[in-house]
């Protein structure tokens, strides 16, 4: 079971770094970004600079590193472990941090599906559907087969096939486009340039923006404001103490890894994250000028987003034959490095937390795999089903579900590691109030909340009620 859940810590450096770096580059990071970098070119260049890359390596510091000396001597194999442990409460935050973290692995699932489907369809022509069954029947059989020994090595696999096609497919999508400073220059000029070629207002998509570090305040996704709720606290901090990356920092072999391979991971990742970005930005040049056109996917009565388009489409322009079918595997790969080490966690969540440490099941180990066994399809196919039907696509789903991880479990994590006074029923209370905020918010307002008629992503008041719980309930038990 060891194996299974944490590969019993036996992870090398590379396939520790590169376990990170293809847990968190996703649909998201190559289908996403590349879309967001369409909508809003640099004005968002935060999400690359702070999110996940930064994620991965400051966790690596502030939790696998604190992590380490705790896993053997408490026998900690996932992130519930070390909060019963923490907290001296063996089933009721372990019950509620397992089906908060199912919950969560299960709604980020259903968008890493959609990528799939929706790539499968543009560059192969396949149907949407049997895009994202093909790769769910693979992912699903490859994590029954062997849990986190198989995930850690297949995960090192795809992130090596994932690097190669962004390194090498966006600097020719770039010189198909005139250049890096052809490229900002048509950037900085685009309220003209799509005025005049495709007739749109000048102010058409955040034209006026996208050769700025951020828009004013008082814009919505571009302004400072929003860039600070969203890539500020939601993407970096949700990814931080997301369950299947802490998972991750349970896995590594050495405690000298946290001292090199924050460094190697950011490095890797911001250079990945920042050329996907790149290639949405020469798309969004390459739409102004009249070179690409570029399609929305309609699937019933949804309509996928036409921004997250992007990068696929501009690549079948840019690049040679030989290159462009690289795509296809590139961007499966950064997905499905993403999709197997989801299903593992919420696996894993219900199977070794809930029901047998929380629940007290005496099941030996052969029962556990064969629990296992069981709910590794059921949540591999049951998000399935509902990406069948998905709703528009990318990045605000994907950020919807880092809204909840961050609020549910940042600070019961941080708190608990780095604040002796933390209490029991602070940590309780601080992940209920900040899951059932959250999706009230979401629920009432949508996306975006405005305070003082300022902009700011949702996240906002679950992430306060989250805080002042955690810290006021600790402080009154401890006062």
């Amino acid at each position: 079971m060891a194996d299974f859940v944490a590969a019993s810590g036996q992870l090398g450096f590379w396939t520790y770094c590169l376990l990170m770096i293809g847990s968190v580059f996703s649909g998201m990071t190559l289908i996403g970004v590349a879309g967001l970098a369409f909508t809003t070119g640099y004005a968002n260049v935060w999400e690359r600079i702070i999110g996940p890359p930064f994620a991965i390596a400051f966790g690596t510091i502030l939790i696998g590193y604190k992590l380490f000396n705790l896993k053997d001597k408490n026998g900690i194999l996932t992130i519930q472990d070390y909060l019963a442990f923490r907290y001296d409460d063996p089933k009721i935050i372990r019950i509620l941090a397992g089906l908060i973290s199912a919950v969560t692995c299960f709604v980020y699932l259903i968008g890493q599906y959609t990528a799939i489907g929706v790539v499968s369809y543009v560059v192969l022509g396949i149907p949407y559907w049997l895009g994202a069954v093909i790769a769910a029947v693979i992912v699903v059989a490859y994590v029954m087969s062997g849990g986190m020994f198989s995930t850690a090595w297949t995960t090192f696999l795809q992130s090596i096939l994932m690097l190669l096609g962004i390194y090498v497919t966006v600097p020719f999508i770039i010189a198909w486009v005139g250049g890096f400073e052809a490229m900002n220059q048509a950037l900085a000029a685009m309220p003209e340039i799509q005025n005049a070629t495709r007739g749109v207002a000048e102010n058409f998509m955040f034209a006026k923006y996208l050769s700025k570090p951020f828009a004013p305040a008082s814009v919505p996704l571009a302004g400072w404001v929003y860039n600070l709720t969203l890539f500020g606290i939601t993407v970096p901090l949700g990814l931080m103490v997301a369950p299947h990356i802490v998972n991750n920092m349970l896995t590594f072999r050495k405690i000298e890894y946290t001292r090199w391979g924050p460094l190697v991971m950011y490095v890797i990742g911001f250079s990945a994250i920042f050329l996907t970005a790149l290639a949405g930005m020469a798309a969004r040049v390459a739409w102004a000028k009249g070179m690409i056109d570029i399609p929305s996917l309609t699937l019933g009565s949804i309509e996928v987003k036409w921004s997250d388009m992007a990068y696929p489409t501009i690549a079948s322009k840019a690049l040679p034959y030989w290159l462009f079918v690289l795509l296809l595997p590139t961007i499966l790969a950064g997905v499905m490095s993403t999709t197997d080490r989801l299903i593992l966690t919420a696996a894993n969540n219900i199977s070794y937390d809930v029901l047998r440490n929380a629940l007290g099941k005496n099941l030996s180990e052969n029962a556990l795999k064969k629990v296992n066994m069981l709910v590794v399809p059921l949540i591999g196919f049951g998000s399935l089903l509902i990406a069948l039907f998905p709703q528009q696509l990318l990045a605000w789903f994907i950020w919807a579900a880092l809204s909840l991880m961050t609020n549910c479990f940042f600070f019961p994590i941080m708190l608990g590691l780095y604040w002796d006074r933390m209490t029991k029923n602070a940590a309780r209370l601080s992940m209920i109030a900040g899951f059932v905020v959250t999706l009230a918010t979401f629920a009432i307002y949508g996306k975006t909340i405005y305070i003082a008629g300022i902009p700011a992503y949702s996240v906002l008041p679950g992430f306060v009620a989250s805080f002042v719980l955690a810290v006021g309930v600790s402080l009154l038990e401890k006062g």
